[in-house]
């Protein structure tokens, strides 16, 4: 069962990064309601992963799988406080 937790929160670390680089490179319509949706997938998803990766340990360790997803989903929460702070307030993105 751990085994398998460590799994799925790898599979949506994955997914949601595909989905933001695709939000990225095919920006939806001004107005269209998927206009935030990787943003909010970022901040709604990340700490469950975050979480998922947490409970995978076995005997206190994680495995590999488990530290990268825990890592992914930390750079993608970095990268959501990131472009918010500087893209917003001081680049005026």
């Amino acid at each position: 069962m751990r085994w398998y937790l460590s799994h799925v929160s790898l599979t949506l670390f994955s997914c949601i990064t595909l989905f933001t680089l695709y939000s990225f490179m095919f920006p939806p319509e001004a107005g269209s309601p998927l206009q935030g949706l990787s943003y909010a997938s970022i901040l709604l998803l990340s700490p469950l992963g975050l979480l998922l990766a947490l409970i995978s340990r076995t005997r206190g360790e994680l495995s590999r799988i488990g530290i990268t997803a825990m890592v992914g989903h930390s750079v993608l929460l970095l990268f959501l406080f990131l472009y918010m702070t500087l893209g917003y307030l001081i680049l005026g993105v």
